[in-house]
């Protein structure tokens, strides 16, 4: 006997990574099928859609320069599976460093670069910076050492 309507509540860390939208912004591209206690693969899938993200919440966070070592660490109260990273030596553009499932990111200093910015995104498939996307964007930390 059917049991009517329900209602299933996938969890953020099951959602695909973010990607740009056809309209512009960002979002996830979702899509299902479902599958009755029958276990009946043969049901249709619906619709491919597209969900839009709100505003994301910024975060706290810092750079720390230890010799050639420069490190990124950020809180998330909002438990995101991943974030992409993004770093610019010498107010630069910023260009895709990695992604990282933890808090905290490190990576070796351009030895010629005098400072160094370091962004981060929620993660997304295209890589790229996204001012929408950005929840940690620290200022500019100096790579020079003072004797």
């Amino acid at each position: 006997m059917p049991r009517g309507q329900q209602k299933a509540i996938l969890p953020k860390a099951d959602l695909p990574a973010v990607s740009k939208l056809s309209s512009g912004e960002y979002g996830y591209v979702v899509r299902y099928r479902i599958i009755s206690e029958d276990q009946n693969r043969f049901s249709a899938w619906a619709p491919i859609r597209e969900l839009t993200i709100p505003d994301p919440v910024p975060v706290g966070g810092d750079v720390v320069v230890n010799g050639s070592i420069v490190q990124a660490v950020w809180g998330d109260e909002e438990k995101r599976p991943s974030y992409d990273v993004f770093v610019s030596f010498d107010e630069g553009p910023y260009i895709y460093h990695g992604t990282t499932p933890t808090h905290n990111y490190s990576f070796l200093a351009d030895y010629e670069a005098e400072t160094v910015s370091v962004a981060i995104q929620i993660e997304s498939i295209s890589k790229e910076k996204a001012d929408f996307l950005t929840i940690f964007e620290s200022l500019d930390t100096d790579l020079v050492q003072l004797s």
